[in-house]
C-alpha cells in the first residue's frame, strides 16, 4: 500500500514537472485557456460557450455543423441538440486547473516578527489571517478595533487547509466513480469494463465481483501499447500529408512561376508588336514622302519650265512691241526676220500645260479584327491539347516577305504556309481587305514602279529579323516514316443501294458528312454511314467529278467542244456554286472555289493561228473561269517554262491559304499554285532520280492544310506539308476508291466494296 502510494506520487510530480504545451490549455476560437472544455466527435476541444456559438452560426437545416478545426460535421445530439451534452474533455480541465497541494506557510508572530524577533505564533487570526504569539493575541482581542476578530488555533488552521484542498480536488473529479470512498491511490482500485466505471475493493466484491474488471494501471498500460501501432500509422499518413503539402507548395511555385512567365511573354509579345507597327509605319511614311517627293519633284520641274517659257514670251512681246512702237523703218525692216523667226519658234514649241495626272496613293483598309490579333499573340494552350501548333524560326519569317505577300504575291515562305500541321495556328494579320486576285488587277493597271508598292521598302535589312509568334515544337510528324495502313479505328460500310450504283466519286465535308455522287442521285451520309439526304440529277445532267470536299460538278453537252457546267456545294442542300456555259477541249476534272470561280483540267487547249483561225493545241492546262463565265487563266507549260503538265486530273483547293494543288498522272506530278497561279512546289518524279509514283491519281487536304496524294497502283498514300516537305508514307495493299481525311482527324479510305475505313494517321 506505501510502494503504491509512493510510485503514484512519484509519477505525479514527474507530470508536474512537465512543460503543458500552451495549445492544450487554450482554445482555438477565442485563443484563452479553456472554460469548460468540452470536445467534438473529431477530438477537437473548445470552450463550452466558444461551440455553442459557432453552431448557433453554423448549424444547417439538418442540425449539422462542421467541427471549426476540420470541418468534419458533427451531427445533433441525442436530447434536442444541447450543447450542454458534448462530453467535457477531462485531461483539458486537470491541466487548465490543476489540483495543487496545501502550502505550509511560516507560523511566526506578526507583530514580534515586525519589532524584529522571531517568536514561533500558536493562534492564527482568522479576520486577518496572520499568526500570533500566545501575549499578542490576548493583547490583539483587547483592543478595541480588534474585538471581533475570530482566533483559532494552529491545529484548527492546518485541518481547515485540509479540508479544503481535498474539496476543491473532489469539485475537479469528473471521471465515474464507484463511491466517495474510492482512493486511486489504492492498491486494490479495479476498473469495471462492462460498467465503464472506477470501483475501489470494497465496490469490487460487493457490486462488480462477475463483471470483467482489472487492475486500473494493467488498463492504462494495456491502452498505451495497443494504441502505438495506429498512432505509428497515423504518424506515417501525417508525414505523408505533410510531404505532400510541401509538393504543393512546390507546385504552386511552379504554376505562379509560368504564369509570371506568360505574362511576362505577353507583354514582350506586345513591345514587340508595337516595335513592329512602329518599324512598318516608318516605311510606310517613308515611302509615302518617296512617292510625293516624286510627284512634287516633277511639279517643280513642270513649273520651271512653264516660267522659263513664259518669260521667253514676255521678252519676244516686249521686244517686238518697243520695235513697232519705238523703231525705225530701217531697224524694223533690220530686225524683222529674227523677230519673225523667234516668234514662229515660240508659236510651234509646245506649253507643257497638259493636265498633270495625279496617281491615288492610298492606304488600302486593313482586315483586322479580334481573331487576327489573336492570332498575332498566340493562344494559351496546356502540354495535354492534342494539336500542337507549328512556329517558323526567324529566318523561316523575315517580316519583308510577309509584307510583300500583299503586294508582289509571290510565295515566300509566308504565313499561309505556316498552318503545316496545325488547325489553330495563327495566321500572320492581313493587311488589306482584297483578296490578292483583286489587287493584282488594280496594280496592273499601274505602271511597273507602283506595281511592287514598298518592295523597296519592305526588302529593308531593319525589319527581316522581326517575326510575329515564337517557335513552338513540330511533333505532329516524324519525318521519313513509312508505315503499313492498318487497324483502323472505325469502319463504316455504305449502305446496299449505294452500292448497286455506280458510284461516280466521294468526298468528305468540313462538318464530317460523306458525300456520294452516283449516275442518278447524290447521297448526303452523316459520318456513321447513315444516310441523311438524297439529291436526285436532273434530266441530262451527268456528274463529271466529285472533289475530297464534297462538291460535286456535273455537266451536259452543247456542242463541239462546249458544255454546261454546274458545280454544287458540298453542304448537302444542292445549292448550285456556279453554273454557266464553257469552252474546253476535253475535261479532265472539273471543281469549283467557294467563290464560285471554275477549275478546269484538260489535255488540250484552244490556240488563236493567224492562218486557220482557233485551234487545239496539246498540252495540259488547268483553266480558270469567273463567276460571270469569263477565262481568267489558263495555266500552261509555257507559263513554268517546264514541262510540268501532261494530263492534269484532281484538283483540290485550299481555301485558308489560297493554293489550288493538281494531281498529274501524265507528269507523275503534283504542282501547287497560289492564287495568281504561280508555281509554289513541285513534288513527285524526277529526271535522274528514282521514281516515286506511277499516278498520283488522288489527291485531298486535311484541315491543317496537309496534303494526301494516293497512287492507286503503288499503293502509297503521302503525307505533304503546305510546302512540300514529305512528313509520312503509309502503304496499303487495296486500291482505294477515295482517300481523304475528316475534321477529326482521321484518314479516310473508301473500297471498292463499299467498306469506308478511318484510320489515325497523324500520331
Amino acid at each position: 500500500m506505501v510502494w503504491t502510494k509512493q510510485r503514484c506520487t512519484s509519477m505525479e510530480l514527474e507530470q508536474s514537472e512537465l512543460v503543458i504545451p500552451r495549445q492544450l490549455l487554450c482554445c482555438k476560437l477565442c485563443d484563452e485557456e479553456f472554460t469548460k472544455p468540452c470536445y467534438l466527435p473529431c477530438l477537437h476541444t473548445f470552450c463550452q460557450k466558444c461551440i455553442h456559438d459557432h453552431r448557433q452560426s453554423s448549424t444547417d437545416e439538418e442540425g449539422y455543423f462542421p467541427c471549426p478545426t476540420c470541418m468534419t460535421e458533427v451531427g445533433p445530439e441525442e436530447e434536442d441538440g444541447a450543447l450542454g451534452n458534448l462530453p467535457e474533455n477531462v485531461l483539458a480541465r486537470r491541466l487548465s486547473v490543476p489540483s495543487l497541494d496545501p502550502v505550509k506557510r511560516e507560523t511566526l508572530c506578526f507583530y514580534c516578527k515586525n519589532a524584529g524577533n522571531f517568536v514561533e505564533g500558536k493562534t492564527h487570526c482568522v479576520t486577518c489571517d496572520e499568526f500570533l504569539c500566545n501575549a499578542c493575541a490576548d493583547s490583539h482581542t483587547t483592543q478595541e478595533e480588534f474585538e471581533d476578530h475570530q482566533l483559532q488555533s494552529e491545529e484548527d488552521y492546518s485541518t481547515h487547509l485540509e479540508k479544503s484542498s481535498s474539496t476543491a480536488s473532489l469539485g475537479q473529479q469528473v471521471l465515474p466513480v464507484c463511491c466517495e470512498a474510492y482512493d486511486p491511490l489504492d492498491i486494490g482500485a479495479m476498473f469495471c469494463v462492462e460498467c465503464d466505471v472506477s470501483v475501489c475493493a470494497d465496490c469490487h466484491v460487493n457490486e462488480h465481483a462477475e463483471h470483467r474488471c482489472a487492475e486500473l494501471t494493467a488498463i492504462a498500460q494495456h491502452f498505451e501499447t495497443k494504441i502505438k501501432e495506429p498512432l505509428e500509422e497515423l504518424d506515417n499518413d501525417s508525414m505523408e500529408i505533410s510531404e505532400f503539402l510541401e509538393n504543393l507548395d512546390s507546385t504552386e511555385q511552379t504554376i505562379l512561376e509560368q504564369k509570371d512567365s506568360l505574362k511576362q511573354n505577353v507583354k514582350e509579345r506586345t513591345k514587340q508588336l508595337c516595335s513592329l507597327i512602329k518599324d512598318y509605319q516608318k516605311l510606310l511614311l517613308d515611302d509615302i514622302e518617296r512617292r510625293f517627293d516624286n510627284q512634287l519633284e516633277d511639279i517643280k520641274t513642270r513649273r520651271l519650265d512653264l516660267e522659263m517659257h513664259l518669260e521667253a514670251i514676255r521678252g519676244v512681246k516686249d521686244f517686238t512691241n518697243n520695235l513697232i512702237t519705238y523703231g525705225s523703218y530701217e531697224e524694223k525692216v533690220h530686225l524683222r526676220k529674227k523677230v519673225g523667226y523667234r516668234i514662229r519658234e515660240l508659236c510651234e514649241e509646245s506649253l507643257g500645260t497638259d493636265p498633270i495626272e495625279i496617281p491615288s496613293v492610298t492606304l488600302m483598309e486593313p482586315n483586322v479584327t479580334v481573331d487576327t490579333i489573336c492570332d498575332m499573340f498566340g493562344t494559351i494552350a496546356t502540354g495535354d491539347e492534342p494539336v500542337a501548333k507549328e512556329q517558323e524560326t526567324k529566318e523561316d519569317l523575315p517580316t519583308s516577305q510577309h509584307f510583300q505577300r500583299y503586294h508582289s504575291f509571290g510565295d515566300s515562305g509566308h504565313g499561309s504556309d505556316s498552318m503545316e500541321q496545325a488547325e489553330t495556328e495563327p495566321e500572320l494579320v492581313e493587311i488589306f481587305e482584297k483578296t490578292p486576285r483583286e489587287l493584282h488587277r488594280q496594280d496592273s493597271k499601274q505602271d511597273g514602279s507602283d506595281t511592287d508598292m514598298l518592295s523597296s521598302s519592305n526588302s529593308s535589312d531593319k525589319i527581316k529579323n522581326v517575326k510575329f509568334r515564337e517557335q513552338v515544337q513540330q511533333n505532329e510528324f516524324e519525318n521519313d516514316n513509312a508505315f503499313n495502313l492498318e487497324n483502323p479505328k472505325r469502319e463504316v460500310t455504305l449502305p446496299a443501294p449505294i452500292q448497286k450504283e455506280c458510284i461516280k466519286g466521294i468526298g468528305i465535308n468540313e462538318k464530317g458528312d460523306i458525300i456520294v455522287g452516283t449516275t442518278s442521285t447524290i447521297h448526303v451520309l452523316e459520318k456513321r454511314g447513315i444516310v441523311r439526304g438524297q439529291i436526285p440529277l436532273e434530266n441530262g445532267w451527268n456528274i463529271h467529278s466529285v472533289s475530297s470536299d464534297g462538291k460535286v460538278s456535273m455537266t451536259v453537252p452543247r456542242g463541239d467542244n462546249r458544255f454546261k457546267v454546274r458545280v454544287l456545294k458540298n453542304d448537302g442542300t444542292g445549292h448550285i456554286l456556279s453554273d454557266f456555259n464553257v469552252e474546253s477541249f476535253g475535261l479532265n476534272f472539273v471543281t469549283s472555289d467557294h467563290s464560285g470561280t471554275l477549275i478546269i483540267t484538260s489535255n488540250r487547249y484552244a490556240q488563236i493561228h493567224k492562218s486557220h483561225g482557233k485551234a487545239a493545241k496539246s498540252g495540259g492546262n488547268i483553266a480558270f473561269y469567273g463567276p460571270d463565265g469569263h477565262l481568267i487563266r489558263r495555266i500552261t507549260n509555257e507559263d513554268f517554262h517546264a514541262n510540268l503538265l501532261e494530263k492534269p486530273q484532281m484538283v483540290v483547293v485550299d481555301e485558308k491559304r489560297h493554293k489550288t494543288y493538281v494531281a498529274d498522272p501524265g507528269s507523275h506530278r503534283v504542282i501547287a499554285l497560289n492564287a495568281d497561279g504561280e508555281l509554289v512546289f513541285e513534288y513527285g518524279n524526277q529526271e535522274g532520280q528514282e521514281e516515286i509514283y506511277q499516278g498520283p491519281d488522288l489527291i485531298s487536304i486535311d484541315k491543317y492544310g496537309n496534303i494526301i496524294i494516293t497512287d492507286k497502283r503503288e499503293g502509297r498514300i503521302d503525307i505533304l506539308g503546305p510546302k512540300g516537305t514529305l512528313k509520312k508514307s503509309f502503304y496499303m495493299d487495296d486500291i482505294p476508291r477515295f482517300v481523304g481525311a475528316t475534321p477529326d482527324k482521321l484518314l479516310v479510305t473508301a473500297m471498292p466494296d463499299g467498306n469506308m475505313k478511318f484510320y489515325d494517321y497523324l500520331n
